[in-house]
């Protein structure tokens, strides 16, 4: 991630880095990204559409037509927090990639343990051909490049 503190202090989630710059960005990011990356609940914490502790339900690859793919993430909401989940569409993929850390020797895992984990942070950055979007989760990371992107909170069906 590009504002990301170096070295990251563990257990501290600080969007303000980011947050200082993204009225710049916005400006620069496809329509559907610049509303879902500058939405005021995004990063706000405490609200029940913030991204952070969303988990992933499905990541879906299709061909889209016209030569395009297109990815769809389900973002399942966390009981306690949110009051339903969140879909990512994503078209004119040209870059998507999963990588999930390696386990821990000795971590307890549980029957609903999700391997790839919960979402901690966000950025969506501009990018030549649209924009990215790095999603850092407890277990890996979820890396997007497309033309552009469509946040829907809701079930995966509306």
């Amino acid at each position: 991630m590009g504002f990301e503190r170096d070295p990251w202090p563990a257990n501290v989630l600080d969007p303000e880095p980011y947050l200082r710059v993204l009225p710049e960005l916005a400006a620069q990011l496809p329509t559907g990204a610049a509303a879902f990356a500058t939405d005021a609940d995004h990063y706000d914490f405490g609200s029940v559409r913030c991204v952070k502790d969303l988990t992933v339900g499905a990541m879906t690859v299709r061909e889209a037509g016209h030569g395009q793919v297109a990815v769809v993430i389900e973002f399942e909401p966390n009981r306690f927090k949110h009051d339903s989940g969140l879909v990512i569409r994503y078209e004119g993929v040209t870059r998507f990639t999963v990588e999930v850390d390696e386990s821990k020797p000795g971590r307890e895992v549980w029957p609903e343990s999700r391997r790839i984990g919960d979402v901690q942070l966000d950025e969506i950055l501009p990018a030549r051909t649209g924009c990215t979007h790095e999603v850092k989760l407890t277990g890996g990371t979820i890396f997007v490049q497309c033309a552009d992107l469509h946040a829907t909170w809701g079930s995966p069906g509306t």
